[in-house]
Formats: C-alpha cells, structure tokens, sequence
C-alpha cells in the first residue's frame, strides 16, 4: 500500500508518498525538467558517492498525476532539529554550505535552505531533498540565505553565544528566530563582532524596511553572481566552523560520578544483552540514554538504537561516539516528549509515532518521572505498556539514596502512592508477563524484563 507522507506537501514539483521500505518522490513536470538537469551532473555524482545526499534513481512506477518518480531508501528513523544536539546542527549547517558551493559550481543551486531537508544516517548529516535542487538562474540571488540564517545560523548563535537552548525555540516555531530576535539576545560585545553585524544587525534592519515587499525580482536585477554568493556561504562556514558549545558539568554529565552507576553497570548489560537475544528487536528506543552506553549495546547487537535523553550534554558528548554506529540521537524531555506539530498536527508526527520499537530500554529513568515530574507510577506503567512492545525497565525504591536527593524538599504527602517494590510489581502484573527479574548489588533496584500481555 502508498501512502503520501504527511510532511511533504509544501513543494508542487516534489511529493514524497511511502511504501513499506520504500520511499517515492513523484515529480510534477516542472520537478521533472530539473531532475533531467540534475541527474547527469558531476555534482550529483560526486555527493552520492560520498553519501552527502540519499541515495536515488528514477523509476518507471509513477504515482497518478505525476510526470516521473524516484526512489530512495526508507530511513531507519525521522529527527527533527529540535531533537538535535548543538553539534548535530552545526554538521548538518556546514553540509547545506557544502552542497550549496559545490551546486553552484555545476550550474545549480539549492532553492531553500532547511534543516528539515536533512537526516542522519549512523550519525551522518544526509540531504534527502532531491526537489530542492534546480538550475541556477543568472543574476539569481542565493534566496534561501534568510531562511539559512533563522533556521541555521541564529540557532548555533543561540547556544554558542547567549547560552541559550534552540531547541525549544525551534519546537515551538519551526521557522527559526528572526534577526531581530537574535540581535536582542545578544550582548553588546557580540552585536559588535563583524559577523553579528552582517548576519544579524544589518538583516534585522533590512526586516524592519523590507517586511512584506517582495525582493526577489529587485535582487535579480541588481546582478548578483554565483560568485558573491559563494563569497558568503564561505564567511557563514568560516562563521559556523568557529562556533563552540561547551556543556560543562550539567545534572546528568554529573550524574556518571554517582556510585551505583559504575557499581551497576555491567550487570545492567548483561541483562539488556539476555534481553536483546530473546527479543531480536528491528528498532530499540533507549528512554533516558544519558551517556548511550545501552544504545551502543543494541546497535552492537543489530538493532536500530535510538538514544533518547532531555539533556543535551550528555547527547552532545555521546554523538561523536555514536557516528558510524545504527544509532539515532533524539534530545527532548520525556515528561514532554515531541508532539505531532506542523499543519493538521500531521507535518511531523511524534516522537512516539516515529519510534515504532521492539524493545523500549527504560534504564535510571522511571524514578525521575515519578519523584521529579510527579507523575503517578500506574500512569509511568500505562506509558510503558503503550509501546505494545518488550520492555527493559529499573525500578528504585523508595530507599535508594538518588530518590533521596529528589525527593529532598518534599513531604511524604507531596508523593503519589504506590512507589513500594510490591506496589510496582501489582501494576506490572497487570499489564506484563516477567520474563526475568534480577536485583542489583545495592539492595534498593531491581531489573525487569518484560513482555506486554494479552
């Protein structure tokens, strides 16, 4: 069965339609005439053999009402840049400056410039936009250079310069912080650099004069050359290239000196190997990865890890680690994961829609939700079942020392019921069957291996 992909509707050349592992690109004639241009250049050639762009061919099947169709690969798992990491976003920028030059040298040029056009594939930034490239028109101005910046550019700003997180700025509008934005979040020392007052005070004015006039023909009047454009992709990756996040000694970069991690972890991986063995899962998601170790457990074991976490330095440490490997890394609060967001709340789809596992891997986590996000434990359980799929899960009694410390400035009438080893076995009894059960050396966690029931 086809079925189009509910994010792909924005282009009228370029409509992407899925079927089980294949992916579908139907072209209008338009779509079409640019993809007979694009497909005997050098250009492509060179960026397919070096996996900067997914790989592709045409196909004979076309869709009702299209004029030609390709086909690519069904990516292991969709991401979207408010679940990236500082540095995921900074490769994924520099190989949308990278493709961009390296077009405009064949005579082409990539028509806008968003990250969503971009996915990573064993922890490599890979363009899967086909329909954004088209042939460079002269006098033609890099028009996608504003979407670059909002999408792009202030983003890395954010973080390396302001110290503020983009990713929930992102989530919340896709679109990217203005230039105006951006120059109010910055210090006077900053405004002051040369690249802040190109990229950031002299856009934010040319807002202020320009908004809601059309600049496209005016651009191509003044004669614009691939050229200057070229000239400023290089000064924004010079830019990029110099920009640095250091995440410091964060909760859960901490979190790796508390005793019962290094005293727990071994007899942990050896139980998620047990796990993984009699399961054999497709897809693992790791809830709370913190530093991917168990991610790197599933992938060494065949599985598509996916290492999801709410705190950005312990990814951002973990994903030079994770390049080369089956894993995906996913940055966002677990008490308030991605939702589906974008035009019919189905652009882009959930977090949980995407994940689709056979084995959810729930590691120091449960703990957190039910002592620092107050959510009851029969609500964390119903959550668990709900992937419809194996679990691996720690529980944490009540008198282990880490709920001590959450649970510091708490009263006992502030915490919800049912957080005893017994009351947590009840809640898994009706929802799963035990497949193994080991408690750990310190006497307050015990590992569960289960299996949804019914």
């Amino acid at each position: 069965m086809i079925s189009a992909d509910p994010g792909s509707f924005r282009d009228p050349a370029s409509r992407v339609y899925v079927q089980g592992d294949r992916v579908i690109r139907a072209l209008d004639q338009r779509g079409l005439d640019a993809w007979r241009r694009i497909e005997t250049s050098e250009f492509l050639a060179q960026a397919l053999s070096e996996g900067l762009i997914v790989p592709t061919k045409e196909i004979g099947e076309v869709p009702d009402g299209a004029s030609g169709a390709l086909e690519h690969p069904r990516l292991p798992m969709i991401t979207y840049p408010y679940e990236w990491t500082f540095s995921m976003l900074r490769a994924a920028a520099l190989l949308q400056l990278e493709l961009l030059e390296r077009a405009l040298a064949d005579g082409l040029i990539i028509k806008d410039s968003t990250p969503f056009n971009i996915q990573f594939i064993s922890g490599e930034p890979v363009f899967i936009d086909l329909g954004s490239f088209e042939p460079y028109r002269n006098g033609e101005q890099w028009i996608g250079y504003r979407q670059f910046t909002r999408q792009f550019l202030f983003p890395l700003l954010m973080r390396a310069w302001a110290g503020v997180p983009f990713q929930p700025w992102v989530r919340g509008n896709p679109e990217g912080p203005t230039a105006a934005d951006m120059r109010s979040m910055l210090s006077l020392r900053r405004r002051l650099k040369p690249a802040a007052a190109l990229h950031v005070s002299l856009q934010a004015r040319m807002e202020e004069r320009m908004s809601g006039t059309p600049v496209r023909q005016d651009l191509r009047e003044a004669g614009f050359t691939p050229d200057l454009i070229v000239a400023n992709v290089r000064r924004l990756r010079k830019l990029i290239q110099s920009l640095e996040w250091d995440p410091g000694n964060t909760e859960w970069v901490a979190y790796q000196e508390c005793a019962h991690v290094e005293r727990d972890r071994d007899a942990k991986a050896e139980f998620l190997s047990r796990a993984l063995e009699r399961s054999s899962p497709g897809r693992v998601v790791d809830l709370g990865a913190n530093d991917g170790f168990f991610s790197e457990i599933a992938a060494e074991a065949g599985a598509h890890a996916i290492a999801v976490d709410g705190d950005e330095g312990v990814l951002e440490a973990f994903y030079p680690r994770s390049r080369g490997k089956d894993i995906s890394i996913v940055v966002t609060d677990l008490a308030n994961p991605s939702p589906s967001q974008g035009w019919a709340g189905a652009e882009r789809p959930s977090l949980r829609e995407r994940a689709n596992p056979g084995l959810v891997v729930a590691y120091g986590l449960i703990h957190h939700l039910i002592y620092t996000s107050s959510i009851p434990p029969e609500s964390v359980l119903d959550w668990l079942r709900s992937f419809d799929c194996d679990v691996v899960v720690e529980f944490v009694s009540p008198d282990d020392e880490m709920v001590g410390i959450l649970t510091a400035n708490k009263l006992e009438s502030e915490l919800h019921v049912g957080r005893t080893l017994v009351d947590f076995e009840g809640l898994i009894s009706a929802r799963f069957e035990v497949n193994a059960r080991q408690p750990l050396e310190g006497g307050t966690r015990v590992l569960f291996d289960l299996t949804p029931d019914g």
